[in-house]
Formats: C-alpha cells, structure tokens, sequence
C-alpha cells in the first residue's frame, strides 16, 4: 500500500479509478462524492448488490443515496441458479466501461468484491487465503464423496483436478470458492489490459481494525432495524431455499436459527456482526497484499491523483 505520493502519478482521463476497502468503511459513500466532483459514473463490485432483493443485507445504496451519480451492475440477477461469478463481472463490467467511455466520463470501480475487482483489472495469480477455521470444522463433518460433490457443484474444473479421496484439498478447494466468491479456474483465465488507479481510506490500516469493527457492529444493527430479517423471509418465501442465499452472510444465520443452532434471534444476530467482522478481516488480508492501493481521507485527495 503506498501514502499519497500525487506527483507520481501521470495525469490521464483513460484511467480507471478504483475505491475499495473492506466491509464498512465507507467505500459507497466516498465513490458518490468523487463522482459527483468529476462527473463520473460508477460500477458497483460488490457480490451481493448484484441480486434483485438482497438491499438491507447488502447494504445496497438506494434512490436517495446514489444522489442522482448513475449506478451499474445494482439489481441485474435474481439470486437463483447459479452464482453470479467473478467471469460475470468481468464481462459485464467491461460492457459498462466501454459504454461509460463513449460519453467521455470518468469510470469509478467501487466495492468490496476483491475477487470480481481483480478479475477484471488483473491477471495475477490468486492470493494465499489465510485458513478458516470455522468453515474446515463444518466441512469436517461431510464424507468425501459429499464433499467432493459439493465442490464439483461450484468450481467443477477444480474438482476434476483432486481425487475425491483426498479430503484435505477438496477442503481447501472448497474453502478458497467460498472466501474469494467464485471457482479458482475461472479467475485463472481473466486478462485485461486497464490501466486503473487504486484508493482505499485508512480502515485497511491495522491501526483502525477496532474502529472498523465497531462500524460493523453497528451497521448490523442498523440492517437489523431496518428490517433485515423480513427482508430474509420474503427471499425465502420469493426465491426458496438455495445457494445464494445460504452463501450471504446475514442471511445465512437465519437459516441456521431456523434449523435450530441458535437458541434465539439475538444469538443469530451476533454470529452475523462476528461472521462480519471476520469476513472483513479476510479482504484487509487481501487489500494490504496490493502494494498500489493508495491510501486517502476522502475524494479531494483522490482528485490531486487525476
């Protein structure tokens, strides 16, 4: 990650601007402000915006929020069949940029998504992904061959490649799908040839993990007034049961209070706020490991870069 070195970068209308961070730390709002200074338009890279009806749990900026700045790829998919993937994105994200292009308009990327960001801007090879405990201990219970079927179901190339019997890859392979948020040989065939420009405040600094953790915490509590379990059951009653929505995490503790693992809804809205504050962990691991990510206050320091 670098500070703010302005002069070191060449002034150019072609760039992409990226605004990214983890969960909570304000990457919507700063992405609006921007735009709104340099005539801009926005897409969104966030894996949960994507789908029609997850706005509470996604906390998907509204009419009023998005103050007239053009938002894309927000409410294209019902989450139904099979996972909007980072190949997805990129496909349509390209679409996007060309379209926003023609209008002479600055492009801002914005979103938390790093999987689906880097899919379309870059073609390194993934990242380590620190192991989580949480998830091998529940994957722990299956037999290999449900194992292996579950991850035939979402990254099939993959499975091909590990004998089902070799439990502890399966495993690993499985975890890497459901941190990144998409099959590893998808990310593995992206190229691009963007030349983009990368931001994030100061929550990805270590120094602020407990300020943003509390951010998280009461951002839950936010979507929890704000009707985040009604808007799970009209998903549910809407779309069923299925992967997506399992896969979403304030969602996904619902089921599991339905299914009897919590005692009670205060239980299940705690396993949200830690599940979140893990999961936001996980992207600062991902977000420092990017040495051009530049480091800002707000959007008239991003300016002095343009």
């Amino acid at each position: 990650m670098n500070q703010i070195k302005p002069k070191s970068v060449k002034k150019s209308a072609s760039k992409i601007i990226v605004i990214t961070g983890p969960t909570a730390s304000g990457k919507t709002a700063l992405a609006i402000k921007l735009a709104k200074k340099i005539d801009a338009e926005i897409i969104c890279a966030d894996s949960r915006i994507v789908y029609r009806g997850l706005d509470i749990v996604s906390a998907k900026p509204d009419i009023i929020e998005q103050d007239g700045v053009p938002h894309h790829l927000i409410d294209i998919k019902d989450p139904v069949g099979e996972p909007y993937s980072a190949g997805d994105f990129a496909n349509d994200a390209k679409a996007v940029i060309e379209k926003i292009k023609e209008k002479n308009k600055p492009v801002i990327i914005a979103g938390g998504t790093w999987f689906y960001i880097k899919c379309l801007l870059d073609e390194k090879q993934l990242p380590e992904i620190s192991a989580d405990k949480e998830l091998r201990d529940e994957l722990e219970k299956y037999d290999n061959d449900t194992l292996w079927n579950m991850l035939k179901k979402i990254d099939p190339a993959r499975a091909e490649e590990i004998h089902k019997n070799n439990k502890e890859r399966v495993i690993r392979a499985i975890e890497m799908v459901k941190t990144l948020g998409d099959s590893v040989s998808s990310a593995e065939r992206k190229t691009n040839d963007y030349d983009s420009i990368w931001f994030s405040n100061d929550f990805i600094e270590e120094k602020n993990r407990d300020a943003l953790y509390k951010r998280i915490d009461s951002r839950v509590e936010i979507m929890v007034q704000n009707g985040l379990y009604y808007e799970w059951e009209r998903a549910v009653k809407k779309y069923s049961r299925n992967e997506v929505l399992e896969n979403t995490i304030g969602f996904r503790e619902f089921f599991e209070l339905q299914d009897g693992i919590y005692e009670d809804l205060n239980d299940a809205i705690k396993k949200i706020k830690q599940r979140t504050r893990n999961f936001a962990k996980r992207q600062i691991t991902f977000f420092r490991s990017e040495n051009k990510i530049n480091i800002i206050k707000n959007e008239d320091e991003i300016i002095k870069f343009l």
